[in-house]
C-alpha cells in the first residue's frame, strides 16, 4: 500500500494528531517530508527499519514521523530506530500431532537498530527480543500448539556487520556494496531466503554478501554464510524467559547466487539463482545432513493499475538427506516446487486487485529412513506466509509436499486501510507422505502421518486480514483464518508417544497486533 504525505492528506485528523504527537513527544521540528508531494512504501507489520535505508538503491519507505533521530537531534551520520510489536493469537481446534483443544499467545517484538555511517563505510548493530507469553508449553504435555525458538529467541543480537557501499565503484557506474558479520538476508521472491515478516523470531547469517547492479537493468547477489542457530532451544527453557545466546552453525554452510534483469521485455524482469547447504552437526545439535543445490528461476511482471501482472517460478532441487539422525545412511534426494499466479489491478474505487494462484511442492513416494530415495522439497529458510497464511501456533501450511490452487482479492477503501480475502484448496502433493513441515519426523511433534484411509485432500482454508495505517509510525492489523478439514487432517495419525490422533473438528484461528516505531 501506499501513502501519500500531501494534497488533502494535510487536513486528515489522523495527520493533525500526528504533528502534535510528534511535536509533543519531540518539541522539535516537523519531519522533513511531512509536506513533501512524495509517496512512499508501506513497511511490514514487523521490525524493518534495518530494511529502509539501502545504501545503493536509496529509502523508498515512509519515514517515522514520531522518531528518535529528529527527536534527539542527532547526526545524519548516526541511524538509531526502536520498533516494538504486540500481537495476540488465539486458535480453536488443532491442526498438528499430540495435540488438543487450542491454544494462545502474545507474541512481543522488541528491536533496537544502530548504524553509523562513516563516508562509504558502515557499522550496524540490531538487537532483538522475541517472547511468546500465555503459550503452552506444548506437545509434550498433550495440549496446545506448543512454544519453540520460531516464536520467541529472548535478547539476542540478529545483526552486527561492516560493509563498504559505493554507488559508482571505481567510476564504473555501476554499485557495489560487500557486507562481513551477522546479517539477515532476503533475496527476490523470498520463498527460499528470507527474513521473516510475520514470524516473531528472525533468520540470520555469518558470513560475508557481495552485492553489484546497475540500478535500472540487473542486479548480482551473491553470499557464503554460517546460518546462525536461535538459543535456547528447549520449550521449558523459552517459556521461563531463559536468555541464551545464539550461535554459528559452525560446521554448515550456506551460500549461494542470484542474477536479477528488470524490464527486458514487455516489462518482464527475471531471476536466475543457485543456493548450497552443507549441513552438519554442531555442538551436539544434531541435524538431517542436508546437502543440496537449489536452483531456480522465476519471471513476473510487477502489477501496475488498470493492467494485468504475472509470475512464474520454478525450483529444483537435489542432492542427499539423512531423516534419521543417528543414522549413517544417506538418501538421494531430488524434489521440485512452483508457484504461479496472475492478477488484475482494476482502476476503479477501492483499487482492487484480483490474483489466481497455485503452489506445488514434491513429496515423497516412499518415505522413511529406510528409503533409499527422497522428493519431499524442503524450504531451506524461506517465508511461506504470503502464499500459504499465519505461521505463529497457526503455521498449517509450508512449501513442502503441498498441491494448492488459491485465490486473493485485495482492496483499498481508504489511503490508509488495505483488506485482502483469500481462499486455497490444499492437497498433498503425495499421499503417501506426511503433512506438518520439511522434515517430517517424530522429534517434530507437530507433523501428521498418513493412513490407509486418510486420502490426500487436507481441506479448505479460507482468511481475511484488515490493516490500518494511523501513521508511518504506528500501525494496526487483524486477521481470521478458517480451515475447514478434510479427510487427511481428520484421519491422519499422530507420531509421538501414540497420543491418539488429531480430532476432526475445524480450526479457528485469529490474530490482533500492532506496530510501533521510532
Amino acid at each position: 500500500m501506499r501513502n501519500k504525505l500531501s494534497g488533502n492528506s494535510v487536513n486528515h485528523p489522523a495527520f493533525r494528531l500526528t504533528v502534535a504527537c510528534g511535536i509533543f513527544l519531540g518539541n522539535g521540528p516537523a519531519p522533513a517530508n511531512a509536506d513533501a508531494a512524495q509517496t512512499y512504501s508501506t513497511p511490514p507489520m514487523t521490525a524493518y527499519t534495518s530494511q529502509m535505508d539501502d545504501p545503493l538503491l536509496g529509502n523508498k519507505y515512509a519515514k517515522p514521523v514520531w522518531n528518535l533521530h529528529d527527536t534527539l537531534g542527532l547526526p545524519e551520520w548516526l541511524s538509531v530506530g526502536v520498533e516494538q510489536r504486540t500481537r495476540y493469537e488465539d486458535m480453536n481446534g488443532t491442526i498438528k500431532a499430540n495435540t488438543r483443544g487450542g491454544d494462545q499467545q502474545i507474541a512481543l517484538q522488541t528491536d533496537l537498530w544502530l548504524q553509523a555511517r562513516l563516508g562509504k563505510f558502515r557499522v550496524a548493530t540490531e538487537f532483538m527480543d522475541s517472547r511468546a507469553e500465555g503459550a503452552d508449553i506444548g506437545p509434550g504435555k498433550n495440549v496446545g500448539s506448543g512454544v519453540n525458538n520460531g516464536m520467541a529467541d529472548p535478547a539476542d543480537f540478529i545483526q552486527a556487520y561492516f560493509s563498504w557501499a559505493d554507488k559508482d565503484a571505481f567510476a564504473s557506474a555501476l554499485g557495489s556494496e560487500i557486507r562481513v558479520g551477522r546479517q539477515t538476508i532476503d533475496l527476490g521472491s523470498r520463498r527460499l531466503v528470507s527474513r521473516p515478516n510475520f514470524r516473531n523470531t528472525s533468520n540470520s547469517f555469518t558470513g560475508v554478501r557481495f552485492r553489484l547492479l546497475d540500478n535500472a537493468k540487473w542486479q548480482f547477489n551473491a553470499f557464503a554464510t554460517l546460518p546462525v542457530t536461535r538459543f535456547p532451544t528447549s520449550a521449558t527453557a523459552i517459556i521461563k524467559g531463559v536468555q541464551q545466546f545464539d550461535q554459528e552453525a559452525t560446521r554448515t554452510w550456506f551460500s549461494g547466487g542470484m542474477l536479477e534483469g528488470y524490464k527486458l521485455a514487455m516489462g518482464i524482469n527475471s531471476e536466475l539463482y543457485l543456493y548450497n547447504l552443507d549441513e552438519a552437526d554442531s555442538f551436539d545439535n544434531p541435524t538431517r545432513k542436508r546437502r543440496y543445490f537449489t536452483p531456480g528461476l522465476r519471471v513476473y511482471i510487477k502489477p501496475q493499475i488498470g493492467r494485468f501482472d504475472f509470475q512464474a517460478e520454478g525450483m529444483g532441487q537435489f542432492g542427499t538427506v539423512r531423516y534419521n539422525t543417528t543414522s549413517a545412511h544417506d538418501q538421494q534426494h531430488e524434489a521440485w516446487s512452483e508457484h504461479v499466479e496472475a492478477g488484475y489491478s482494476f482502476d476503479t474505487t477501492w483499487s482492487p486487485r484480483l490474483m489466481l494462484e497455485y503452489d506445488y511442492a514434491s513429496g515423497s513416494q516412499n518415505p522413511g529412513a529406510k528409503s533409499t530415495t527422497d522428493s519431499r522439497f524442503d524450504p531451506l529458510y524461506g517465508n511461506s506466509v504470503p502464499d500459504f497464511g499465519p505461521s505463529g501456533i497457526y503455521g498449517a501450511f509450508q512449501r513442502s509436499n503441498i498441491n494448492s490452487p488459491g485465490y486473493k482479492l485485495n482492496v483499498a477503501p481508504a489511503s490508509d486501510v488495505r483488506l485482502t480475502l483469500q481462499q486455497r484448496l490444499i492437497w498433498l502433493a503425495s499421499a503417501s507422505d506426511c503433512w506438518g513441515g520439511a522434515s517430517c519426523t517424530s522429534s517434530s511433534n507437530l507433523v501428521l502421518q498418513p493412513t490407509h484411509n486418510s486420502g490426500s485432500y487436507v481441506g479448505n482454508q479460507l482468511g481475511l486480514t484488515g490493516r490500518y495505517d494511523f501513521n508511518s509510525s504506528l500501525n494496526f492489523e487483524v486477521g481470521w483464518f478458517h480451515l475447514f478439514k478434510g479427510q487427511f487432517a481428520k484421519q491422519a495419525a499422530a507420531t509421538v508417544n501414540g497420543a491418539g490422533t488429531v480430532p476432526g473438528e475445524d480450526v479457528d484461528y485469529f490474530y490482533a497486533q500492532s506496530q510501533l516505531r521510532f
